[in-house]
């Protein structure tokens, strides 16, 4: 199978929303291995989420192509939110972020025990 573009998976994933039989038969009368499809699925947003322990009371009926066009431009980026080390003794309190040089931190505890 040669490399196909993205207009020609979402022209796949939009054929796939419109079949009536299982995925492995789609890809097998479409020539494409089932392990690309799927990949592709989850490249593209369309994979299915694992299946939970709880159920939801309704489901979405939502087709995979719509979900698709409605992810398509959406980046996400996820920052650490920043967290902090608090040393306490009976005499001071120091408040350190989690970002600090770990040698600089060893270095600090080692000057402190001694």
């Amino acid at each position: 199978m040669t490399k196909l573009t993205t207009k020609q998976w979402q022209d796949i994933m939009q054929a796939h929303a419109e079949y009536a039989g299982t995925n492995k038969q789609f890809c097998c009368e479409h020539n494409i291995p089932v392990q690309t499809f799927y990949s592709r699925c989850h490249y593209m947003g369309l994979a299915k989420p694992a299946h939970s322990k709880k159920r939801s009371a309704k489901k979405q009926t939502a087709s995979p192509v719509a979900i698709a066009q409605a992810n398509q431009f959406i980046k996400a980026q996820i920052s650490p939110m920043p967290s902090k080390i608090i040393l306490q003794t009976q005499h001071a309190q120091l408040s350190l972020s989690t970002q600090c040089d770990p040698v600089w931190l060893a270095t600090l505890l080692k000057g402190l025990a001694a």
